[in-house]
């Protein structure tokens, strides 16, 4: 159920984190890979190390906030390697601003990839899947789109993240009748680019670990199998939830008022 031979999946936001990760995952399994992201030239690194490996693999560089270059990626994609029967929508940024500090232009950047990227591909390949009546879409909350909460300098993320959790039931319902599953992930803290500067902070580290139930930070390898399993047959009676991957954060209530991040 995990083979994806002959099968088709873009993953924005590939060219480091999580979404290498996955990217990897699914040409492991078989899958024929577009993958995205800003940065052309790491993208293009990922797709090189999956052609080595004996895979198959475009990479291109898009902003997933701009309607015309995920209009063409996505048609680019079809075009060189078929029909997208996956979508991963990985792309994803975060500002840790204080609250006070934020301005305007701050809240915009966060909000132009994490929510509206988000749709905006959702909407290019959702297109193409309801018309052909099948396909599987896998969106990336996070922990602190609902969960929980982050703390100081993460409200403005944490809303993005829960716009797309709630964005995600809603497509699942209205998708469902044209074959085509929505579901979302919800990642703890995980050990990646993006949160190295708070990983190297020992003390904010163990205060971190201190919440979570197994004992230690997610590796993005951690996110591999629950999003091939979503993507995969073993799910398909499975549409509009959210899958937390948080080694266990999201099961506890932690009687303090501490911040964890400030």
């Amino acid at each position: 159920m995990f083979d994806f031979t002959g099968r088709v999946a873009m993953v924005t936001g590939a060219a480091r984190g999580l979404g290498r990760a996955i990217a990897l995952g699914f040409a492991r399994g078989g899958a024929v890979v577009s993958l995205t992201d800003r940065d052309g030239d790491g993208v293009e690194e990922v797709a090189r190390t999956i052609r080595q490996a004996g895979g198959l693999a475009t990479a291109y560089a898009c902003d997933v906030a701009d309607a015309d270059q995920v209009r063409l990626t996505v048609e680019a994609t079809e075009s060189s390697l078929g029909p997208i029967d996956v979508l991963v929508n990985n792309a994803g940024i975060t500002r840790r601003i204080a609250l006070f500090d934020w301005r305007p232009e701050d809240w915009d950047e966060v909000i132009r990839v994490n929510q509206i990227g988000t749709f905006l591909v959702a909407r290019e390949v959702g297109r193409h899947m309801v018309g052909r009546g099948k396909g599987s879409i896998i969106n990336m909350s996070a922990l602190g789109g609902g969960l929980v909460g982050l703390g100081r300098g993460n409200a403005i993320y944490c809303a993005t993240k829960g716009a797309v959790a709630a964005m995600t039931r809603d497509l699942a319902a209205e998708w469902a009748p044209f074959g085509i599953r929505v579901n979302c992930v919800a990642p703890g803290w995980f050990r990646t680019e993006m949160t190295a500067p708070l990983v190297k902070n020992e003390a904010l580290t163990a205060r971190i670990l201190d919440r979570v139930p197994l004992g230690r930070l997610g590796e993005p390898e951690d996110v591999v199998g629950p999003v091939l399993f979503l993507a995969s047959d073993a799910s398909a009676m499975i549409t509009g939830h959210t899958l937390p991957i948080d080694g266990g954060v999201s099961t506890i209530v932690r009687l303090s008022s501490e911040p964890v991040v400030d």
